[in-house]
């Protein structure tokens, strides 16, 4: 997560330890929770941080209480994951604008960069997240690479000008089926004195088609301001023009039918991201509230496995030598760190 919806949800999670003081939670700070959730401007994040809150506190809740709030957020994450489609600006922005932090600076500016879309294809170890909170859009890219790496090749092209365009899908509310729509955007992107990337960045110097991907995706939306925080089912969903699905990492699935789901996505060539927590006890080398590809599951040894990536391409649990942000957990571990997986079947 970047700067602004990291502020966005510590906000929020002060917010929801302030009903701690007494030690417990009530019937009426539930009943504030409820008010405060339903005025118009509940959020994804405010609906993860929530779902992390009841989850960690069950025991401090007033039992009624607890299950009223427990529905409300098993329903509001299941709707906010079925969303009603990704669409962008009316008319696209030619040159996406930086974020406050990066403006801030003063030492962003765009610049040409050298090479070509891709080095040996599109691989789900290309695209890096940079200083931008948009883990859930470089998740997504590093799934569809993983399970379809044509259907990006076919989303991206190279023109005569030095100009690229990104072909995105756009759904609209009572719209059954998405629209393309095409984005195209210069070869400059934001970077930092030495040719430093500020934002996407991809695994082998002199390939584009992640920065691409990203800078595109910022300017349909808005700048890359407007990508801070997101949902991955969006972006598999502008990425794919498939309609994502969503199911809680929580315990009234279980054990066995939260496997047996992963199974089956990849059984069905899906695209697969996962969330982890943004409350702790997540395992150590997980990153708290950030999204994660989900290579894939397997049984060695009579133990299931889970494997990951985390969109940094560094930093993970265990020691392989390699730190590439590849790795491989228990699924208990899996169960006790993450809370949502969203799919889309390619």
């Amino acid at each position: 997560m970047g700067s602004k919806i990291l502020r966005q949800g510590d906000r929020y999670k002060a917010r929801l330890e302030k009903t701690l003081t007494d030690g417990k939670v009530t019937r009426g700070e539930v009943a504030a929770i409820l008010r405060d959730a339903r005025d118009g401007k509940f959020k994804q994040v405010e609906a993860h941080y929530l779902s992390g809150f009841v989850a960690l506190n069950k025991e401090k809740f007033d039992p009624v209480a607890h299950e009223k709030l427990l529905s409300f957020v098993k329903d509001e994450m299941v709707a906010l994951a079925q969303i009603a489609g990704d669409s962008g600006l009316a008319k696209a922005r030619k040159q996406p604008a930086l974020t406050p932090d990066s403006l801030k600076s003063g030492a962003v500016t765009f610049k040409p960069l050298e090479g070509a879309l891709t080095v040996n294809g599109f691989g789900m170890d290309d695209a890096l997240q940079g200083q931008v909170g948009d883990c859930y859009l470089i998740a997504a890219l590093a799934s569809v690479a993983h399970t379809r790496p044509e259907l990006l090749a076919k989303a991206i092209k190279a023109n005569a000008d030095g100009t690229y365009t990104v072909t995105f899908f756009e759904r609209k509310p009572n719209q059954p089926k998405p629209t393309p729509v095409e984005i195209t955007v210069d070869g400059t992107f934001p970077q930092r004195a030495g040719g430093r990337l500020e934002y996407g960045a991809a695994r082998s110097k002199g390939e584009l088609w992640p920065m691409v991907f990203e800078k595109a995706y910022a300017a349909w939306k808005g700048g890359y301001d407007a990508i801070e925080g997101g949902m991955s089912a969006t972006a598999l969903e502008g990425l794919t023009g498939k309609k994502p699905t969503f199911f809680p990492v929580d315990g009234a699935l279980g054990a066995d039918d939260i496997f047996k789901k992963l199974q089956s996505a990849f059984a069905s060539g899906a695209a697969v991201v996962a969330l982890s927590k943004p409350w702790e006890p997540i395992a150590q080398g997980i990153v708290g509230d950030h999204a994660y590809t989900v290579l894939g599951v397997e049984v060695r040894g009579g133990e299931r496995l889970v494997t990951l990536r985390n969109p940094w391409g560094e930093r993970e649990p265990g020691r392989d030598g390699r730190d590439d942000g590849v790795f491989t957990i228990p699924l208990e571990k899996f169960l006790s760190s993450f809370a949502t997986v969203e799919l889309a079947k390619l």
